[in-house]
């Protein structure tokens, strides 16, 4: 049976799809600006920059760890100064994920008054806590961590003191050299990489400890380049 349809039946149909797809910019071409009426895109950061975060510190202490994870990386983004007593506390939470949250939150905000927590966390029974905890001091430059990262340099973990040495070379501290040139002899091929690096990142303080680092056939590379950017 063959079904005659009506002219004209999907006239309308045809000229609103028309419609629709002319309004959509294809791949190939650039959008039209919006109109001066169109409303301003919403920007997440700055909306949560302007409101007042109590509810969300309240949250730290949530029983649920994903809530306490999730609010802790909230407040980091945010750089709610509010939140940093809050946060040191997290560092001894039960779960290790909060905690590891808690310490790179803790960079975010960058408020210095969270090292002598984040040194103590250095010792953390978790090693992704201690890895979390050794980066975010290198990210703050304080001085007061040289010597926990120096001893850190022992840690039973290699990425641990991988960490550490990226970090002592951040800070550029020349108290760590000594220790550095003992890691760049590492049975870690990365530690001992980035121990020369950190050396070189040190500068002229460390010229002598590379220049003995250049006998050592494993790490001869790294130490000349190390010395090569020295001025």
């Amino acid at each position: 049976m063959i079904i005659k349809i009506p002219k004209g039946l999907f006239k309308g149909f045809k000229v609103k799809v028309q419609e629709k797809s002319s309004s959509q910019p294809s791949p190939s071409s650039p959008a039209k600006p919006p109109s001066a009426s169109a409303p301003e895109p919403l920007n997440l950061e700055k909306e949560l920059a302007r409101k007042p975060s109590p509810a969300l510190i309240s949250s730290l202490d949530d029983a649920d760890p994903f809530v306490r994870s999730v609010s802790s990386e909230v407040l980091g983004r945010m750089k709610d100064r509010d939140a940093v007593k809050p946060l040191i506390r997290l560092l001894k939470d039960t779960s290790k994920y909060v905690r590891e949250k808690a310490a790179v939150s803790l960079g975010y905000i960058g408020d210095k008054a969270a090292v002598p927590a984040l040194i103590e966390a250095l010792n953390d029974d978790a090693e992704d806590v201690r890895i979390t905890v050794a980066g975010v001091l290198g990210y703050l430059r304080d001085r007061e961590a040289v010597p926990a990262l120096i001893h850190s340099l022992s840690d039973t973990s290699p990425v641990a003191r991988m960490k550490a040495a990226i970090s002592l070379g951040v800070i550029g501290d020349d108290e760590a050299v000594t220790a550095l040139y003992q890691a760049a002899k590492d049975e870690n091929e990365m530690v001992r990489k980035y121990a020369c690096e950190a050396l070189g990142n040190i500068g002229k303080p460390a010229v002598s400890a590379l220049l003995l680092c250049l006998k050592d056939e494993r790490i001869r590379a790294h130490a000349a380049q190390s010395l090569v950017k020295i001025k």
